[in-house]
């Protein structure tokens, strides 16, 4: 039968690859056909199509028996390398292209890729270049196996290289492989010069800090002695007008001073008159009515003092404001020394902004540089400031950050924000490259981290 006849076979095989390139829908279909079914015609362990040439380069798209490449997988990149080494011969986007497969082996290639050439198990490859009609080459067809290619192989090969040289083509339009290989290097240098264009507009510096708003002339309320606190008269942010009592002292410590106090003056005011009575008839008692006397005015002055002291068991205000604290239930019962913060009276109508800039955050900042404040009540509202001081030391602050203390005063005819609200600020300082915007805190890390 005219059917088992070789080259007949061979022949109805050739016609049937024409047909299925000619008949393919995308150059993906077309690649397919290539890596897998050429082996109907041409035997090989492996099949290795590259797209591209000349100077655009060489780049592995499919492999045969594979559905996606990796193209860092060890062999993609390695066979890459090779193609591009040995591709060179073929001319390129350039000029007239050379058609003729080629049977190269391991003493063909560059000896850096020798190794890799055994590792793989390459063999005997048969190299072949997808040449369009108007002489650009399209690309590469790798075939491997271990046997050796014979020249009706390359004939072969050769003849089916121009037919899916020419579908390839008509797929992918006239010149359009040519425009895709020289256009993303255009836009590519485009874009690179562009970001490097954009690295370097000066943008304003700028960072984000936590902030409250706090009274700008507060008057703060200490603690006149040692004691416990009994009693807070006002709530938490209470109007009080001056004059008004505040908190007061346990007071029972002190009632029982005084009573002491007197019972001792009492004691010595009697002692004192006896000895004025017989001092008329007793030089001795005479000597000791001096002493007797500085006894009494010793008494005397303990008692004022604690009668004093029990006058300030009551803390009233001295000027009218609110009266700004945390909670009553967080002093009553406490004991506090001389001199300890109770709270503050300030004056709502005169406020300004706390910022606390943590130190990884800072950035210069100068007098009369803009502030804005996020309020966490009204986040989409921003309130305009002006940085009034920033502190050259840090401190640790509640929520352990160590941070700078930054105070900043309100502007315009807005309403002030009231006392103890809380937000976020923005802080702008001097332009800078953009560049260095974006990258000051990697830099930053990377300086702390080397030790430089």
């Amino acid at each position: 039968m005219q059917s088992d006849d070789p080259k007949l076979r061979g022949f109805s095989t050739f016609l049937e690859l024409e047909r299925a390139a000619r008949h393919a829908e995308s150059v993906e279909a077309l690649s397919f056909t290539m890596v897998n079914e050429t082996r109907r015609l041409l035997q090989y362990r492996q099949a290795v199509l590259a797209s591209g040439g000349g100077t655009a380069g060489l780049r592995v798209d499919y492999v045969s028996g594979v559905s996606v490449v990796e193209r860092d997988a060890p062999f993609v990149r390695w066979v890459g390398r090779a193609m591009a080494a040995l591709g060179g011969a073929y001319g390129g986007a350039h000029g007239e292209a050379k058609a003729a497969p080629r049977a190269v082996t391991e003493d063909d290639v560059p000896a850096e890729l020798r190794d890799g050439w055994r590792e793989w198990g390459a063999g005997q490859v048969l190299l072949v270049p997808l040449v369009a009609p108007d002489g650009e080459r399209l690309g590469l067809l790798w075939l491997s196996r271990e046997m050796p290619w014979h020249a009706g192989d390359s004939v072969l090969a050769e003849r089916l290289a121009d037919c899916y040289a020419h579908a390839w083509r008509a797929l992918a339009g006239k010149r359009a492989g040519r425009r895709r290989r020289r256009w993303p290097r255009v836009l590519t240098a485009l874009a690179v010069a562009s970001a490097l264009g954009a690295l370097a507009v000066p943008v304003p510096q700028s960072a984000l800090a936590p902030a409250e708003v706090v009274a700008s002339k507060p008057r703060v309320v200490a603690a006149p002695m040692n004691g416990v606190i009994a009693e807070m008269h006002v709530r938490p942010n209470q109007q009080v007008a001056s004059g008004d009592a505040l908190f007061s002292f346990e007071a029972s410590e002190l009632e029982s001073a005084v009573a002491v106090a007197e019972r001792s003056l009492a004691i010595a005011e009697a002692e004192l008159r006896r000895a004025a009575q017989g001092a008329f008839a007793d030089r001795e008692q005479t000597a000791q009515l001096r002493i007797l006397e500085a006894k009494r005015d010793l008494r005397a002055a303990e008692l004022a003092h604690a009668r004093e002291r029990l006058s300030r068991v009551t803390v009233k205000a001295e000027q009218a404001g609110v009266a700004v604290y945390t909670d009553a239930n967080d002093w009553i019962g406490r004991p506090v020394q001389t001199g300890e913060r109770v709270m503050q009276v300030a004056d709502p109508r005169h406020t300004r902004l706390r910022v606390d800039l943590p130190v990884k955050d800072a950035i210069a900042l100068e007098p009369g540089a803009k502030v804005a404040l996020f309020l966490d009540t009204a986040p989409l509202e921003r309130i305009p400031a002006v940085l009034e001081s920033a502190s050259y030391e840090a401190r640790v602050t509640p929520g352990d950050v160590l941070a700078y203390r930054v105070l900043a005063d309100f502007t315009g005819k807005r309403e002030r924000p009231r006392i103890g609200l809380k937000g976020t600020a923005k802080l702008l300082g001097d332009p800078v490259p953009l560049a260095m915007y974006l990258f000051r805190r990697p830099v930053a890390a990377a300086r702390q981290w080397l030790g430089l």
